[in-house]
């Protein structure tokens, strides 16, 4: 059986750190090439090798805007629907959506998808148990809202569908704040626990509070997960 001396190592390697973000590789790519230059380039260093490598990119060192911006386009539009629904004289039929407000919410519906997808992977490779499922749940929920939504501003079907599909993404986005919370990540976990809650009521007051906690999120998720030690 071949078994891949030293001398292969580096060549081998430099071919898999291809998978790193560009500005990893430039700060880090000759130390770790000198390491893997001085061992076998086994399996289990390929397996560690593309583990490292989706860490780097949940953890990126260039942090992306993307996620942020996200949730404060989903606050700005909860905020504003729920400020229109609520100068109304009358409640807007259930799911809670004014004819007008319903772009609006298609575009709130988009960013909130991102940015709690984005929360959702906040601890990379050490996430806690939960973390896939709960995220599924969040991202099938939502992009099911986004439909029904889409659906109802072209002319569609509205009410029973639009508020199941809603409140799929609300409970979705609940059980991500409850998985953060055993990450230790509270800030986050408060946020979207907030926001799930509140998205599954109907009341203009219920979908500001949903949009001001969108917004504290954006200004959560700029800080980097630091665990709170237990005694």
């Amino acid at each position: 059986m071949h078994v891949t001396d030293r001398s292969d190592a580096a060549p081998n390697a430099r071919s898999w750190l291809r998978l790193y973000p560009r500005d990893w590789r430039d700060r880090y790519e000759d130390e770790l090439l000198e390491v893997l230059d001085s061992r076998p380039f086994t399996a289990r260093t390929r397996v560690d090798l593309v583990r490292g490598a989706l860490d780097a990119h949940v953890h990126p060192l260039t942090p992306s805007l993307a996620p942020t911006i996200a949730a404060l386009i989903a606050g700005l539009a909860w905020l504003t629907t729920g400020m229109v629904n609520g100068l109304q004289p009358l409640m807007p039929d259930w799911p809670g959506f004014l004819l007008e407000t319903i772009p609006l919410g298609v575009v709130g519906a988009i960013a909130a998808l991102r940015a709690v997808a984005q929360a959702a992977r906040r601890s990379g490779l050490s996430a806690p148990r939960g973390t896939t499922l709960s995220c599924a749940i969040a991202v099938f929920g939502h992009a099911l809202w986004i439909i029904a939504l889409a659906t109802a501003a072209l002319g569609g079907p509205y009410g029973a569908i639009t508020g199941a599909t809603g409140a799929v993404a609300a409970v979705g986005t609940a059980l991500v704040g409850a998985v953060r919370s055993r990450a230790d990540d509270r800030p986050t976990a408060e946020c979207l626990l907030i926001v799930g809650g509140a998205m599954l009521i109907p009341s203009p007051i219920a979908w500001i509070i949903a949009g001001g906690a969108w917004i504290a999120l954006a200004l959560t998720s700029l800080r980097p997960v630091v665990p709170l030690h237990r005694a």
